[in-house]
């Protein structure tokens, strides 16, 4: 099916719908392993209520894929999200009209596009006829979402037409796993929702984010608190975007724990927030935490090193603001605006391409 302008006997083919793909991950399957070692913390019932019910956050890459359509269709384009799960897709933001896979079918037009994640590659793989692009948003799945007979190929052998990525660290993991180019197209943070007020600002309170290698952050926590008698620590997880915003502002430090990390989120966000952030950058983070300008940044799972660091920023003010200063200037490449026009380029060249 042909959609554009014809010019003399020339026709322009514009770009189709853009369908997000959702996977079906909102559903934890049982594990009875890991049952056991949330049994061991008090967090058994948690765990079995996570199995047996769909849970409807949109959190990490997924809300990136929900920022990418609201931006697109900002810019003129028809995007979607396409819930491909047993839920009905509609889990950010709600001007945003979402689909659902026994909607729209497998068979869609030449112009269309879908959009699949890493984690779920043979998503994109199912639909006939389309472009198919791969937005990658973590390094560590790459090669062990691939089913054993497709280890040795890349992801346009697997049957992909373009390859993007959230950060610079994994586009070079793919090109050297893959040997294939990778577009980057980093992340963004709202500055309406995530932005810095001093007044609320708690001298030497540090959040913690539990849910990103709880053993490590006890560690740090324990050595730190031995040195520093003036340190707050402060956990906070699970909660509304909302509350993590007005707890990025309440606090001066971030203790960033996440590992391994594509271009992790909460980092950028506590920045973003006024935070001065310490600790780990999983590899991607280190595209914008850059040790001793941005933030602290020790080897990922180096606890006396991440101690070390908060200790010395703890006790260095103004260590401490410049750290702060340089960071909200490192910011100014990952606003939402910034964002939609990596994104929006992106996708003009697919359209591009067309013709």
């Amino acid at each position: 099916m042909m959609l554009g302008k014809s010019y003399g006997n020339y026709i322009t083919m514009k770009l189709g719908t853009i369908y997000y793909l959702i996977p079906d991950i909102f559903q934890r399957k049982f594990n009875l392993r890991e049952f056991y070692r949330h049994l061991k913390r008090g967090e058994g019932s948690s765990y079995l209520h996570q199995c047996k019910h769909v849970n409807k956050r949109a959190i990490g890459g997924i809300k990136v894929f929900y920022q990418h359509c609201k931006q697109l269709t900002e810019l003129g384009f028809d995007a979607v999200p396409l819930a491909m799960g047993n839920f009905d897709g509609n889990l950010y933001y709600p001007e945003i009209d979402s689909k659902h896979i026994s909607e729209v079918g497998f068979n869609l037009n030449e112009n269309d596009v879908v959009v699949a994640t890493e984690f779920s590659p043979y998503d994109a793989i199912q639909f006939n006829h389309c472009k198919k692009v791969m937005f990658a948003q973590s390094w560590i799945y790459l090669k062990p979402r691939f089913k054993p007979e497709d280890q040795d190929k890349s992801y346009r052998q697997l049957g992909y037409d373009y390859v993007i990525s959230c950060g610079e660290y994994i586009s070079r993991t793919i090109r050297g796993l893959h040997n294939e180019e990778c577009v980057t197209v980093s992340n963004g943070i709202d500055g309406s929702v995530f932005y810095p007020d001093e007044k609320l600002r708690e001298p030497n309170r540090v959040m913690c984010m539990p849910r990103k290698n709880r053993d490590d952050i006890e560690t740090i926590k324990s050595i730190v608190s031995r040195q520093c008698s003036n340190v707050t620590f402060v956990d906070v997880d699970g909660v509304p975007e909302a509350e993590i915003a007005l707890a990025y502002r309440k606090s001066d430090i971030l203790l960033s724990t996440g590992y391994p990390e594509g271009l992790p989120l909460p980092p950028l966000e506590a920045m973003c927030s006024g935070s001065v952030v310490v600790g780990f950058a999983g590899r991607g983070g280190r595209q914008y935490m850059i040790d001793g300008k941005t933030a602290l940044v020790a080897e990922d799972g180096d606890c006396i090193s991440a101690a070390e660091a908060l200790v010395k920023v703890l006790n260095d003010r103004d260590l401490k603001e410049l750290l702060r200063k340089n960071a909200q200037n490192e910011m100014q490449q990952y606003t939402l605006k910034a964002m939609q026009q990596r994104v929006g380029q992106f996708f003009k060249q697919v359209e591009a391409d067309l013709n």
